[in-house]
């Protein structure tokens, strides 16, 4: 069986260009999509979550338009990304889907859970991991100041340390294994050469990261992520199993968020870990990824 490591990268075509995607694991089962964070492609995820995951179903990593493998300009909204990701399971022939949205990526997941036609798509259940949802009461701004390590032209290491993991001993060692892991997957174990992170270098100058950006601002502003561009007002809607979890100390959206919106949602479940940060979910890849198993096949 394939493995994130080796899984192919497929194309499917969109708008005047495509979108990138690879699809492995268990042969049967309702597919989960994962959605990854803020400059992220689908080569970051961590092998070790993926595949003990993909062990027991059908995985689908895909990257955002303009981002990784796929073609295409970043848009500057939520509501676009996840209408692009709700096109991208149609046009693979997906009816059925779970979701994994990690920080942005559970933006997306909401925008994508709250937007989508029933007649077209069911969305099962609901994983939102390090992350909280639109301008509300209770929805709190970071108090660190992340821009320098988020913004840094290079996605390096010395930035995600402070970004995902914990400041101290326990949290220097998960980001050395996490880092060496992400390099598992590479041109002689896949025959493909890895993707940069999103305007890694600033060689579009830095135009995809700005979009972003803009995305993140517009979703942190009450006046623009109202209604079909937001998710508090309507969390309420969402009534499918979620399973919300953070680390204990998330540097980039405070864990107090991961409570509020789990107090808002009709039928989710909150885990916190202990001594984590924002990627909580690779520090403790193996019992959280059996967690999120067990909650997929209740």
């Amino acid at each position: 069986m394939a493995t994130h490591q080796t899984a192919k990268t497929s194309y499917v075509p969109y708008r005047d260009g495509k979108i990138a995607y690879r699809r492995f694991g268990a042969p049967s089962g309702v597919p989960l999509l994962f959605l990854i964070h803020f400059r992220g492609t689908m080569d970051k995820w961590d092998p070790l979550l993926i595949n003990n995951i993909a062990a027991s179903r059908p995985v689908i990593l895909v990257d955002y338009v303009g981002v990784g493998q796929s073609t295409g300009i970043v848009a500057n909204n939520f509501r676009e990304w996840a209408d692009d990701m709700l096109e991208f399971l149609s046009l693979i022939d997906v009816k059925e889907v779970d979701l994994f949205g990690f920080s942005l990526g559970g933006f997306v997941a909401e925008m994508m859970t709250l937007n989508a036609d029933p007649k077209k798509l069911k969305i099962r259940k609901l994983i939102l991991v390090g992350t909280g949802a639109s301008a509300g009461p209770g929805i709190e701004k970071s108090p660190n100041d992340y821009t320098p390590h988020a913004g840094a032209p290079d996605a390096e290491l010395s930035n995600l340390k402070v970004l995902f993991f914990p400041h101290n001993a326990v949290g220097e060692k998960a980001a050395e294994e996490w880092w060496a892991r992400i390099h598992e997957r590479n041109e002689s174990t896949s025959g493909e050469v890895p993707t940069e992170w999103l305007s890694q270098g600033f060689k579009d100058g830095g135009a995809g990261m700005k979009a972003q950006v803009d995305a993140l601002d517009k979703w942190s502003n009450p006046e623009t992520s109202r209604g079909l561009e937001g998710s508090y007002d309507r969390l309420e809607q969402i009534d499918i199993p979620v399973l919300i979890a953070n680390g204990s100390n998330d540097f980039m959206i405070p864990t107090l968020n991961s409570f509020n919106i789990q107090q808002k949602l009709p039928n989710a479940t909150l885990h916190v870990y202990p001594n984590s940060g924002h990627a909580f979910h690779y520090q403790y890849a193996e019992k959280f990824s059996k967690q999120a198993v067990l909650f997929l096949d209740e």
